[in-house]
C-alpha cells in the first residue's frame, strides 16, 4: 500500500470506493451538523430520530426499531429520545396492548423542527453534491448507493 497519499491510491478498486465513501460521508456529516445545529439548534443525529418517528405508524416507533433503522444502540437512541423529550419535541407512549412497550412520539412541535429543518437539507444536497454531479450521475449515484444499502426504492430507503 502506498503510504505516501491519505487515500492510498494503489487500493483495489473496492477499498478505494471505500476510502471515497468514508470521505463524502465525513463530509457531508459534517456539513449537515453544522447546518442544522446553526438552524434548528439539533444535532444530525436528533433530526435523523424525528424523521425516523415520522415515518412510523402515527409518527410513533418503539425505541428498539429506531435503534435498528439508524443503527445505533438502544442505549444511544434512549439519550437522543431524552434530549428530543427534555426539549418538548417527542414524547413517550405506552402501549394500550402491553404496558411493558414504550414507544417514542413525534410531537407538532417536533414537526415544526422538521419543517424548519427541510430547506437547509435541500440547500445542503445541492450544495454538496447536486452542484458537483451532472444530472445523470445524481441519478446513477441515488441507484448505487440504494443498491449498497441493500434498498431499491425511496420508501424502502427510508427504513
Amino acid at each position: 500500500m502506498n503510504t505516501d497519499t491519505p487515500h492510498g491510491d494503489d487500493l483495489d478498486p473496492a477499498s478505494a470506493a471505500l476510502a471515497a465513501l468514508f470521505d463524502a460521508h465525513r463530509t457531508l456529516s459534517d456539513a449537515i451538523d453544522c447546518e442544522i445545529r446553526a438552524a434548528c439548534g439539533l444535532s444530525h443525529a436528533e433530526v435523523d430520530v424525528l424523521g425516523t418517528l415520522t415515518r412510523g405508524p402515527a409518527g410513533r416507533q418503539r425505541m428498539v426499531d429506531i435503534a435498528g433503522q439508524m443503527c445505533l444502540s438502544k442505549s444511544g437512541v434512549t439519550q437522543i429520545v431524552d434530549r428530543l423529550e427534555a426539549a418538548g419535541l417527542t414524547a413517550r407512549e405506552s402501549s394500550a396492548a402491553d404496558r411493558r412497550l414504550v414507544y417514542a412520539a413525534i410531537t407538532t412541535a417536533g414537526r415544526d423542527v422538521l419543517d424548519k429543518a427541510a430547506p437547509v437539507l435541500a440547500a445542503i444536497a445541492h450544495e454538496h453534491i447536486a452542484s458537483r454531479l451532472p444530472g445523470a450521475d445524481l441519478g446513477k449515484l441515488t441507484k448505487t448507493l440504494r443498491t449498497i444499502a441493500g434498498t431499491s426504492s425511496p420508501e424502502a430507503s427510508q427504513r
